[in-house]
C-alpha cells in the first residue's frame, strides 16, 4: 500500500490525532530560551502504541514486506523510531530501519546521517526525521551532569514558576518528569532517597544570563563540586545536583527548601515558648556550623576530608536569607534542617597557599551580617578588595545567631524592632550620611544596640531564657570579637555541648534527626569507603551521549564507583583563625534564598503544631541610643506576662468560617459569628477599601473580591454613611452600603498598569485628613432629615494589594498623616491602615514590614499600620492597625 494512501487508515488518523492530544504530550523545556516544548514520554507512548503496532504496520507497508517485519520485534527495539516515521507521513520506511541495529531506538537522537540511514535525495528523509524525533527523546537528568544542550533538545521541565531574581540570576521552582529524574545520588545500604523525600521530583533552578554568566555559573558550580564527600552533596548545605548549559543561559540544579530561608522561618513561626522547643531550634541550626567547617576545609584532623579536597574556603555571604529550611517532624515547626545556601562568593583555595594569596582578596559579600574587616566606610574605596580570612564567616554566622537568639527570645517583631534600633544607631554615629543600614558593628566595636539586647537576654532567667542566654553568653560572644574569633569546630562543639548540658539538667531527649551525618552514613563513613552507584536509565533508552560512564567531569574515585573518606566530623586540634545565597511563602512555593539578594516566596503552608500559647507581646529594648526611652525591665516584664496570659483567648476567624456565616445570615438563619464580640471595636467608623486593581493582582481577581465583600458584610452595619471603595489604577470610587456592591465594583473596575501607591493613597489620605478638627455633616437618615453636624469618625483604611507599586516612599505618607494627627491631638486609634497581601513576593513582604515595623510609630506611641496574608485571621484584618492585640500577630 502507498504511503499517501496509507494515510487515510483509522488508525494512522487515530495516532495523529492521539500525539497531539494533551493525553501524549507532556510539558517540557526547550529551545534556546528554555521554552514551552511537549515531548511524549516513553510510558506514554508504550501504553499508546504497544497495542496498536499490528494495524499500523498493516497500514503503512506493502503486502510483500510485511512478513519481514514483526510487531514484537518493533515494539522491543523501535518504538520510538517507528513513532517518528509515522508523524513525518514515512511509516513505511520502518522496513529499512529495522535491518540495521544502529539505528534502533536506543541509538536515538540521530545526530547525522549514517551510512545505514535509509537514502533519500537531498536527505530529505533525514532532515523530516532529525526535526520529528525530538519530541520522543527528553534528556535524562542525572545526578552531576554538566551538559551543554543543543536548542532542539526538550529537558523533562514539567513545571517551572520563578521564585526570585537579583543580579544575572533568576531563580526558579522546576518540578522533572518521574521517569526521567536521575538527579539524586543513591548510596548502598541506605533506602531510596526518594521514598525519604516530600518532594522528590520538585527541585530549584538557578539561571545565570547576560553578562559574565559564564563565569558566575562556573565559580559557583564549581564551589559545590569543591565540598561534596565522595561525590556526594554535603550535608547542612544545599545540595548541588548538577548543571547544563542552553543557549545563553548557564543553569544550576540544586535543592529545593520548602520552608523557605531563616528570615522566612522566624517571620512566620511563632517563637518557642518551650525549653524543649528552644532546646530543638538550637539544636538544629547548630548544625548549620558543620557546613561552614566543610567549607573552611577544617573538618576533624589532617587525615579529614579537607585533605581529600584539598582546599581551604570561606562563605562571605552568611545571612539569615541565605540559611534555607528544610521540613522535618510535622508535629513540630521547629524540627527542621538548616541548610547553607548559595555559595556564588565563596572562595577556595589549596591548603598549602602562602598568606596573603591573591585569592584571600574578600568578594564584597554581605553588608549587614559582614565582619569589620570587610566593612568599607567611604564611598572611593568600595571597589578597594580586601584581605579577609575565614574568620569572616565566624562574624556572620554570629550575627546569624544574635538574631535568632532575639527571635527565640521575644519573637519576629522584636527582631524588626532591633534591626531598625541598629539602623537608627548607626544613622546617628554618621551623622545621617549612612541610612538603612542594619550592620553590628562601628569602628571595629559591636554597635551598643547589639550589646544592650544581649544584656537584656542575659538577663532572664527562667527555664527556656536560661538556655536562649548560655548560647549568647558563651557562643556568640565570642563570635563578635574584635580580633582573633574561635574557628568553626569550636563554636559546633561548643553550642552542642551547651545544648546537650542543658537538654540532660531538664531532662529534654533531643531525638537525632535522620538527615545528621553521622545517622545518615553511620556505618559507612566508619568503613572508609563509600560505594558510589549512579542512577540508571530505563535499558536500552540511553541518552545520546555516555553519560553514565563516568567520564563526563566525574573523579575517577566517583567514576570508578568507590571513593576513600575518612569520618568528617572526628575530633581534632585545629590552629586559631585571624568571611551567600538567599525566596516566596509557596509550598515552593517556598525556595528559600539561592543566591539572591531577594528571592520570591509563595506560600508556605506549614504542618505544625500550635504551641501552647501565643508569642507575647516584645519588649522595648532595653536601650536605644537614638532615643530616651525609660521603661523599666520589670514592667516590660509585668507586661508581659499579663499579655501572654491573654493572648490564649483572642478570638480567630478564618475565611472560610467567615463565608460560611455569611451565607447562612444571607439565607435567613442566626449564626453565631465567632470574636462577634469584637464588632463593637469596629462601630462607628469610616471603612474605606483601597484595591490595588493593577496588572499583577488580575490573578486574584476572585479572591480580592471574596475577601472585600467579607470584610463589608462583617462591618456594613458599623458605617451608617455607607462602605467607601477606590482603585489605585482609576479615580473611580463608590458608596455602598451592602456587601454586593463592593464585590461588583471591584469585578467591573479592569486590572492594568503599575500602580503609584504614594501618590493614590496620600491623596485618599489627605481627603480624610483636612477634615481633622472640624465638623463633618452625615448623610441623611433614612426618613431625608438632614442630621446635625457631627465630630470625624475614626477612620479604618483597608489596602488589597501585593505591594509591587512603582517607586515612591509609602512610608513618608504615612508619617505625615501621623504628624497630622499628633498637631491635632488625635489617638492613634482615630486611623488605622490596614494592608492586606495577595501573593508572596519577599521584596512585597519586606515592603509591608517595613511600614508595619520599621517606620518608628511604634516608638512615638502612633503605630496605626498593620499588614496581614489574605486568608489569615479575618479579626486580624478588621483591627489589626487598631488593636494592639492583633497587631501584634505575625503577619
Amino acid at each position: 500500500m502507498a504511503e499517501s494512501h496509507a494515510q487515510h487508515s483509522d488508525a494512522l488518523q487515530a495516532f495523529h490525532r492521539w500525539r497531539r492530544s494533551p493525553e501524549a504530550q507532556t510539558p517540557g523545556l526547550g529551545g534556546s530560551d528554555l521554552d514551552a516544548t511537549a515531548f511524549i514520554s516513553q510510558s506514554k507512548l508504550e501504553a499508546y502504541l504497544a497495542p496498536r503496532v499490528e494495524n499500523l504496520l498493516v497500514a503503512v507497508l506493502k503486502p510483500e514486506d510485511r512478513p519481514a517485519v514483526t510487531a514484537d520485534y518493533i515494539r522491543r527495539y523501535y518504538l520510538r523510531t517507528f513513532a517518528t516515521l509515522l508523524c513525518i507521513n514515512e511509516g513505511h520506511w520502518i522496513y529499512s530501519f529495522q535491518q540495521y541495529r544502529s539505528l534502533r531506538d536506543g541509538k536515538m537522537p540521530h545526530m547525522a546521517e549514517s551510512e545505514d540511514f535509509p537514502y533519500t535525495e537531498d536527505s530529505e528523509l533525514f532532515k523530516k526525521f532529525n526535526a520529528a524525533q525530538w519530541q520522543f527523546c527528553p534528556k535524562y537528568l542525572q545526578y552531576d551532569m554538566k551538559d551543554r544542550f543543543r536548542p532542539q533538545e526538550i529537558l523533562p521541565i514539567t513545571g517551572k514558576t520563578e521564585i526570585g531574581r537579583g543580579g544575572s540570576a533568576t531563580i526558579f521552582q522546576i518540578t522533572v518528569d518521574e521517569a526521567y529524574n536521575f538527579l539524586r545520588p543513591e548510596v548502598p545500604g541506605r533506602p531510596s532517597t526518594s521514598s525519604q523525600q516530600p518532594h522528590p521530583n520538585t527541585f530549584v533552578l538557578k539561571t545565570y544570563r547576560r553578562d559574565e554568566a559564564e563565569k558566575h555559573h562556573r565559580i559557583e558550580r564549581d564551589a559545590y563540586i569543591n565540598l561534596r564527600w565522595a561525590g556526594r552533596p554535603t550535608p547542612n548545605i544545599v545540595a548541588f545536583y548538577g548543571s547544563f548549559i542552553q543557549g545563553t543561559s548557564y543553569n544550576l540544579i540544586l535543592e529545593y527548601a520548602d520552608r523557605g530561608n531563616l528570615r522566612d522561618f522566624m517571620r512566620r513561626t511563632p517563637k518557642p515558648e518551650s525549653v524543649e522547643d528552644v532546646l530543638l531550634f538550637f539544636d538544629r541550626l547548630v548544625d548549620i556550623v558543620q557546613g561552614v567547617q566543610c567549607i573552611h576545609g577544617r573538618i576533624g584532623t589532617t587525615s579529614s576530608a579537607s585533605q581529600v579536597l584539598n582546599l581551604n574556603g570561606w562563605h562571605q555571604d552568611i545571612k539569615p536569607a541565605n540559611i534555607l529550611v528544610f521540613g522535618g517532624h510535622p508535629e513540630s515547626p521547629y524540627d527542621c534542617e538548616f541548610k547553607i545556601a548559595d555559595l556564588g562568593l565563596a572562595h577556595f583555595k589549596p591548603n598549602d597557599s602562602q598568606a596573603h594569596d591573591p585569592s584571600d582578596l574578600d568578594a564584597f559579600g554581605t553588608r549587614a551580617y559582614g565582619a569589620p574587616e570587610t566593612y568599607r566606610h567611604h564611598s572611593d574605596s568600595q571597589s578597594v578588595p580586601l584581605q579577609v580570612t575565614p574568620a569572616v564567616d565566624i562574624w556572620s554566622l554570629g550575627c546569624v545567631f544574635s538574631e535568632a537568639a532575639v527571635w527565640a527570645q521575644y519573637g519576629w517583631r522584636t527582631v524588626k524592632e532591633y534591626q531598625r534600633r541598629r539602623s537608627n544607631e548607626i544613622e546617628k554615629k554618621t551623622k545621617g550620611v549612612n541610612k538603612g543600614e542594619q550592620i553590628f558593628h562601628w569602628d571595629d566595636r559591636i554597635l551598643e544596640t547589639v550589646r544592650d539586647m544581649h544584656q537584656d537576654i542575659l538577663g532572664k532567667t527562667n527555664t527556656a531564657h536560661k538556655v536562649v542566654r548560655e548560647i549568647v553568653e558563651k557562643v556568640v560572644g565570642d563570635m563578635l570579637e574584635r580580633g582573633s574569633r574561635p574557628h568553626a569546630a569550636f563554636v559546633f562543639e561548643k553550642a552542642k555541648r551547651i545544648i546537650k548540658e542543658r537538654a540532660d539538667l531538664y531532662d529534654v531527649r533531643l531525638i537525632e534527626p535522620s538527615w545528621r551525618v553521622d545517622a545518615e552514613l553511620a556505618g559507612v563513613l566508619k568503613s572508609g569507603t563509600i560505594t558510589m552507584e549512579p542512577p540508571q536509565p530505563p535499558p536500552d533508552i540511553t541518552p545520546c551521549s555516555s553519560i553514565w560512564s563516568g567520564e563526563r567531569g566525574m573523579s575517577a574515585a566517583h567514576a570508578n564507583g568507590t571513593a576513600t573518606l575518612p569520618d568528617p566530623f572526628v575530633s581534632g586540634d585545629e590552629p586559631p583563625l585571624s568571611l551567600t545565597p538567599s525566596m516566596p511563602d509557596s509550598p515552593i512555593q517556598s525556595g528559600g534564598n539561592y543566591g539572591l539578594n531577594r528571592l520570591s516566596r509563595g506560600n508556605t503552608s506549614l504542618d505544625t503544631k500550635t504551641p501552647t500559647s501565643s508569642q507575647p507581646r516584645p519588649p522595648t529594648l532595653p536601650h536605644d541610643p537614638s532615643s530616651t526611652s525609660t521603661t523599666s525591665p520589670d514592667s516590660r516584664g509585668s507586661a508581659q506576662q499579663h499579655l501572654h496570659r491573654e493572648q490564649s483567648s483572642r478570638p480567630t476567624l478564618s475565611l472560610e468560617e467567615g463565608q460560611r456565616w455569611k451565607e447562612k445570615k444571607k439565607r435567613g438563619e442566626h449564626p453565631i459569628l465567632p470574636g462577634s464580640e469584637n464588632l463593637a471595636s469596629l462601630n462607628q467608623r469610616d471603612h474605606i477599601f483601597l484595591v490595588d486593581n493593577s496588572e499583577t493582582m488580575r490573578q486574584y481577581k476572585t479572591q480580592i473580591a471574596g475577601v472585600a465583600s467579607l470584610l463589608a458584610y462583617i462591618v456594613k452595619d458599623s458605617d451608617d454613611d455607607g462602605l467607601d471603595i477606590h482603585f489605585t489604577q482609576s479615580v473611580y470610587q463608590t458608596n455602598s452600603k451592602k456587601s454586593t456592591g463592593i464585590s461588583s465594583a471591584i469585578h467591573q473596575q479592569p486590572y492594568r498598569g503599575i500602580p503609584d501607591m504614594r501618590g493614590r493613597l496620600g491623596s485618599i489620605l489627605q481627603e480624610h485628613i483636612n477634615r481633622f478638627g472640624a465638623l463633618v455633616s452625615p448623610s441623611r437618615s433614612r426618613f431625608g432629615r438632614q442630621r446635625s453636624p457631627q465630630p470625624q469618625k475614626r477612620l479604618s483604611f483597608y489596602v488589597l494589594t501585593d505591594a509591587k507599586w512603582q517607586p515612591g516612599d509609602v512610608g513618608k505618607v504615612i508619617k505625615d498623616l501621623v504628624q497630622r494627627m499628633k498637631a491635632k491631638g488625635l489617638p492613634k486609634e482615630h486611623v488605622g491602615i490596614q494592608f492586606i497581601r495577595f501573593g508572596d513576593d519577599p521584596a512585597s513582604i519586606d515592603k509591608l514590614d517595613e511600614l508595619d515595623h520599621g517606620l518608628g510609630l511604634n516608638a512615638e506611641g502612633m503605630d496605626i499600620v498593620d499588614h496581614t496574608y489574605w486568608n489569615g485571621n479575618v479579626w486580624k484584618m478588621l483591627l489589626g492597625a487598631v488593636n494592639d492585640w492583633y497587631d501584634d500577630d505575625p503577619p
